[in-house]
């Protein structure tokens, strides 16, 4: 029965966010990945879960990460918070020092360097189709993380206009 639970809390978030599940920057809700997956979880009195995040083996030594972070409108506000601050402490048990919080994809433009790099950094920050990217980087880096940045190579400019494209495709079924 917890993992129905957990389906419901996972649709009411896509639903309210009016979002699919991305296939390629995040987890999908799996029912065979979350049996064999910790789960922590944010209770109500009736023991209905409002939230939660399931922990996923991360491959790099003294490293852990998560999968899917998710809550329905009954979570109490600052879940997710607490969710994550569960998450680093069961870390802590498990004596794993390093906690992935995965991609904050585009963010990593400080200040770009030619028309293509400024347009998607305007991109980026002012276009609201492009909010989600912003939204999630603002929440990760409350926790203040170290962040690493990761290249693309391309041939020329129009190849880099074409990301936030390629980008969509990829994270649709």
């Amino acid at each position: 029965g917890v993992l129905q639970k957990l389906k419901y809390v996972s649709d009411e978030w896509l639903k309210d966010n009016k979002r699919d599940e991305l296939y390629f920057s995040q987890g999908i809700f799996d029912f065979e990945s979350l049996k064999v997956t910790p789960i922590l979880t944010v209770e109500n009195e009736e023991e209905q879960v409002v939230a939660f995040v399931n922990i996923m083996p991360d491959y790099c030594p003294e490293s852990g990460t998560y999968d899917l972070i998710r809550k329905t409108n009954l979570a109490p506000n600052g879940s997710l918070d607490f969710l994550m601050v569960s998450m680093f402490e069961y870390f802590k048990t498990k004596n794993i020092r390093y906690v992935n919080l995965g991609l904050a994809t585009l963010s990593g433009i400080e200040k770009g360097e030619n028309f293509t790099e400024k347009t998607m950094k305007f991109a980026y920050e002012n276009i609201r189709s492009f909010s989600h990217y912003k939204g999630l980087r603002d929440y990760k880096e409350k926790f203040g993380p170290d962040w690493k940045n990761k290249f693309l190579i391309f041939d020329n400019n129009y190849d880099l206009l074409q990301i936030p494209s390629a980008i969509s495709k990829v994270t649709k079924e």
